[in-house]
């Protein structure tokens, strides 16, 4: 059988462009003298001739998700109910951007915003700049699996363009190379080119890949998105205004057979094994659908359990910072095995197994709760530790993925979908399939759809604690911007991030989000 060049020629190119974050083509041009010529010049004219190098281009397409492991996802999780990140001392203040976060207080100028929130739409949109680069170099050349290049490109492009939609509503829709400002579209306008993209990819993406090339876009991984973007499309083609959301058209017969293409794929299945999704050799569970890929190698690994750890904890020295908060981890029923995520009490260090101090000697002990989180002692907070350490990692680079989405969260949207049908006891099934595999109680008789979506709605935070959805599914909810642990009731119309001001400033088409 012919091996395809795509596996051959460019392999090296994907599988050492993967990981490393490349810069976009550019061209170096002289400063002051307007007829100088540069001695060295790269454009995606001149540069994208050959497969390898329009496979290096989409490495760093792929690539540039770790970013979305950052910003992204600290919005998507601090501004909630699971996470907070205390000040302790005189770490982790940092201008006040953390507890601006979480408390849900930022402006269009505030600290979380100019770092945190202006990080998340600067690589998000940084990853729609590079597809499109590729892209536009695609059309000048021809190579081996074009067709099935292009559709992961756009996949790619239109993943970036959610999560841009998901914080930030309308945004400028970009398919083009040129540099020039651009006006916003509507996030409904967002919504249907993404959709739009999706549909027309996903028949030229594969089921499935070898394992050497994992964590490329497959049919399930578009239809993936498009599932949770029809279980939020109230949301997402909804319009905000001072007052907060105005709901949009409901997809949920959309959701469920987008979710049922999947389901009925055969290219995933449950993990036997829960915690295999997120250890260091999670990159062979069979659940996992769209993953970010992360090595054991320097500047190139997961930094999930540096985040979380006591400075004591793991060598080299953890940050000590992010924390659940304390209904979260009450949530849990203690014989639910995804408990287990959470490290509370007597502490040891990960790597020897032995007791661990804290800074002062004395015995490394976390609370449940943090008595003040603007001056928090070292030991208070209980942590989310769900990606474990890996044993062969680099100084802080931990060889886990990230999944995006996973099978289960595919069966909760399923059962969801379902429910907001009017068949509340066909979702129960589902529900029932995933507390088992985690040894938690199960749910015996009769639910009306009311009840239903309560049980959903915590199972979602069972099953995904951490896993960067909760700010979603607070809005679907309703409870985003109601008041809980550390912060209290803010506006409605905080359901929207705010255009952070130094886009408005570089992008003079930009308009603002209502109540900034």
């Amino acid at each position: 059988m012919r091996k395809s060049p795509l596996k051959n020629t460019a392999r090296a190119a994907w599988v050492v462009g993967l990981m490393l974050v490349l810069p976009l083509p550019f061209s170096m041009q002289g400063c002051t003298d307007l007829k100088e010529t540069p001695l060295s010049s790269i454009t995606p004219a001149n540069y994208y001739r050959n497969e390898a190098e329009v496979m290096s281009g989409v490495a760093s397409v792929y690539a540039q998700l770790r970013g979305t492991t950052d910003d992204y996802y600290n919005v998507s999780e601090i501004s909630t109910d699971e996470m907070v990140v205390p000040t302790r001392g005189q770490d982790w203040y940092d201008n006040g951007q953390w507890l601006d976060l979480h408390r849900q207080t930022w402006t269009p100028n505030s600290p979380a915003t100019g770092s945190l929130i202006n990080g998340a739409y600067n690589t998000l949109f940084t990853g729609v700049a590079r597809a499109n680069t590729v892209l536009d170099a695609m059309s000048r050349v021809t190579i081996a699996d074009q067709k099935q290049v292009i559709a992961e490109v756009r996949t790619l492009r239109a993943l970036y363009y959610y999560m841009l939609m998901d914080l930030f509503g309308g945004v400028p829709i970009v398919t083009d190379v040129d540099v020039k400002p651009r006006a916003r579209a509507t996030r409904a306008e967002v919504f249907s080119f993404i959709e739009s993209e999706l549909n027309a990819a996903r028949t030229d993406l594969p089921v499935s890949w070898s394992a050497d090339q994992s964590g490329r876009m497959t049919k399930g991984a578009a239809d993936a998105i498009l599932a949770s973007m029809y279980l939020n499309a109230r949301v997402f083609t909804g319009t905000v205004t001072t007052a907060g959301l105005q709901p949009g058209a409901a997809k949920w017969a959309e959701a469920a057979a987008a979710a049922d293409r999947i389901l009925n794929s055969g290219a995933y299945s449950l993990a036997t094994n829960w915690r295999s999704n997120f250890t260091a050799t999670n990159s062979t569970s069979p659940e996992n659908i769209l993953v970010v890929k992360f090595t054991n190698s320097n500047d190139l690994g997961l930094n999930f359990p540096m985040r979380v750890l006591h400075y004591n904890q793991f060598t080299p020295s953890p940050w000590n910072g992010f924390a659940t908060l304390a209904e979260t981890y009450n949530a849990f029923d203690a014989a639910d095995q995804r408990r287990q995520i959470f490290l509370i009490g007597p502490q040891v260090n990960l790597e020897s197994g032995l007791p661990v101090t804290d800074r002062a000697g004395a015995p490394l002990s976390f609370t449940l709760t943090i008595n003040d989180v603007t001056q928090a002692k070292e030991n208070e907070g209980a942590r989310i530790l769900k990606w474990p350490i890996d044993p062969g990692h680099v100084a802080q680079n931990n060889g886990n993925d990230y999944a995006w989405f996973r099978l289960a969260e595919i069966m909760l949207i399923k059962a969801e979908a379902l429910n907001e049908q009017g068949q509340p006891m066909a979702a129960l099934p589902i529900i029932n399939q995933l507390r088992a595999r985690v040894s938690a109680p199960t749910y015996s008789g009769t639910y009306d759809q009311t009840q239903m979506r309560a049980m959903i709605f915590n199972e979602r935070l069972l099953e995904l604690t951490a896993e960067g959805k909760r700010r979603q599914d607070m809005i679907r909810a309703g409870t985003y911007t109601s008041a809980f642990s550390y912060k209290t009731q803010e506006p409605a119309y905080k359901v929207l991030m705010p255009i952070p001001q130094t886009q408005m400033q570089t992008n003079p088409l930009l308009q603002q989000n209502p109540g900034y």
